[in-house]
């Protein structure tokens, strides 16, 4: 909780400037100038693994999912008391930001790091809580283990004494980038504002 609020403050203090950093022409931005976005991009950009998950509706997730667009991806779960809401709800305001500027929208990703208590249901109305369009991934723990080591992602039950929740789990708390020819472009280090990831999602469709 602590963590949430210290969040929300920085953002309130920083976002102004951001925002109009935003509005500003568009701007061929070298990796290094991303940096203060918090983006990190690889050298080359890094295959990712052969996976096959499911989306809430119960259709296929696998690659042909992320061709053609960039991929902002999160690993957390529903029950997560923090970083998680927090995340998604700046994707969730970057992705309006864009759409309101009619700039391209990145597609926002959340793959459940806990299938046991993330029903398709119960992960649908999660996700939709944030974004409409935004695709919420589940899977069996295998599958996705497999799918967040190709993103250099991980994560892990932690049980929780005198707790109705009965554990928690601990997970990676970056944000994947992926491009549209399906490759680990870089990552982006949490946390971070709205305003900021929408300059940066359109500083990287630029070279799409």
């Amino acid at each position: 909780m602590k963590f949430a609020l210290a969040f929300l403050l920085a953002a309130g203090l920083i976002g102004g400037g951001l925002a109009v950093a935003y509005l500003l022409p568009e701007h061929a931005y070298s990796n290094e100038e991303l940096r203060a976005f918090g983006f990190t991009a690889f050298d080359e950009p890094r295959p990712i693994n052969a996976f096959a998950l499911a989306d809430a509706s119960g259709d296929t997730f696998g690659p042909e999912r992320l061709r053609g667009r960039w991929s902002l991806v999160f690993f957390g779960y529903a029950n997560c008391p923090d970083i998680c809401p927090i995340t998604l709800s700046v994707l969730g305001d970057a992705e309006t930001l864009l759409r309101d500027n009619q700039d391209e929208a990145f597609q926002g990703i959340f793959v459940s790091v806990d299938p046991e208590r993330d029903t398709p249901d119960a992960l649908a109305q999660y996700v939709a809580a944030f974004s409409a369009d935004f695709v919420g991934v589940t899977g069996n723990v295998h599958a996705i283990k497999s799918f967040a080591q190709s993103l250099h992602a991980g994560f892990s039950k932690a049980a929780v004494e005198k707790s109705a929740l009965g554990y928690l789990m601990d997970h990676s708390s970056h944000i994947a980038v992926i491009d549209p020819q399906v490759r680990h472009y870089g990552f982006i280090r949490t946390p971070v504002e709205a305003a900021g990831l929408a300059t940066l999602v359109r500083a990287l469709a630029g070279r799409s």
